[in-house]
């Protein structure tokens, strides 16, 4: 494993057990009555948007979240594949140790 990967897997077991020692705060008591209350009387009021703009944007977000996914699936395929060859270097170097060993 490389020094930077090594160093990845250290910084984020240690970013885990400094998320697992922090403290659970408890919300005020009064919040579920106050958001029932809020909801009940209508004061959150849905935005008032033209149909023709909210079907642009509709359409600009699905453009965006297509581009990303498909960005994210082939970098993520490319680290696989690298991962794949990384593995199979060690396997191989691995095994011509061993033979030189008998």
């Amino acid at each position: 494993m490389k020094p930077k990967q090594q160093e990845d897997i250290r910084l984020t077991q240690r970013l885990n057990k400094l998320l697992d020692e922090l403290p659970l705060h408890e919300p005020s008591p009064l919040l579920t009555d106050r958001i029932m209350r809020a909801v009940q009387t209508n004061e959150f009021s849905a935005p008032q948007v033209n149909s023709q703009v909210h079907r642009r944007k509709a359409w600009i977000n699905g453009f965006v979240a297509t581009a990303a996914t498909v960005l994210l699936f082939q970098l993520g395929i490319i680290h696989k594949i690298m991962n794949i060859d990384m593995g199979i270097i060690q396997i191989t170097t691995y095994i011509q140790h061993l033979s030189g060993l008998l």
